[in-house]
């Protein structure tokens, strides 16, 4: 009988660890290269930027992208993009020092910054993006109501900076800008055309996005 007892044991404290090391093994794997399980992004704050945003941005990207989401380590200042004649700071300099950070095991990378953007085609960007390297910025800086000196409206800075986020991502995707008005993927000249046309794509670039995915996979 004892020996039997102590069979049964051995083979409960076997069954257990065999259940222990195939979760185990699951939460290693959760974001391998497994076409079916969900890719990562991460973002990345430039300086100072408001927990707040960071964390509304953060579930938003997850629902409308369908990824997990990480928020990165905080960088300093983008003091090496200062334009002293400008007083603005080149968006490109900022993109090249995000894929500099080297990051491993993200799918792509969003840097959150909050001062005015600017390429040497524009006077100011709302953010820019790197195809091929999947990095992109996005300024919160022109979302704000107080840069337009207006009322500041906290929804709207939200919803703003969701909208310049997704655009900013779906050119990561390889997606140009869009000439329906409607589609976030618009070219934004002002922070009029931001909130026309809001954060959806249109279902051209909509199915576009479905085939880059696809061929992704």
């Amino acid at each position: 009988m004892i020996s039997a007892l102590k069979c049964n044991h051995k083979l409960a404290i076997l069954a257990t660890l065999t259940l222990l090391l195939a979760n185990n093994v699951f939460i290693k794997t959760n974001y391998a290269a497994n076409t079916d399980m969900k890719k990562i992004f991460c973002i990345i704050p430039i300086g100072d930027i408001d927990n707040k945003i960071l964390q509304h941005t953060r579930m938003e990207l997850e629902k409308r992208f369908n990824v997990s989401v990480e928020i990165g380590r905080q960088l300093d200042e983008p003091a090496y993009a200062y334009h002293k004649h400008k007083k603005q700071y080149n968006s490109t300099k900022i993109l090249k020092k995000i894929y500099k950070l080297k990051l491993t095991g993200y799918d792509r990378i969003l840097g959150i910054v909050d001062v005015d953007l600017y390429v040497p085609e524009r006077t100011f960007v709302f953010g820019g993006a790197d195809v091929k390297k999947k990095v992109s910025v996005i300024s919160l800086t022109r979302l704000r109501q107080g840069f337009y000196n207006q009322t500041e409206d906290s929804a709207l800075f939200e919803y703003r900076t969701i909208i310049e986020a997704v655009h900013e991502l779906g050119h990561t995707y390889g997606l140009y800008h869009c000439k329906n008005d409607k589609c976030v993927m618009f070219l934004s000249n002002t922070i009029e055309d931001t909130d026309h046309k809001g954060a959806e794509l249109c279902s051209n670039c909509e199915n576009i996005m479905e085939e880059k995915r696809a061929l992704l996979k």
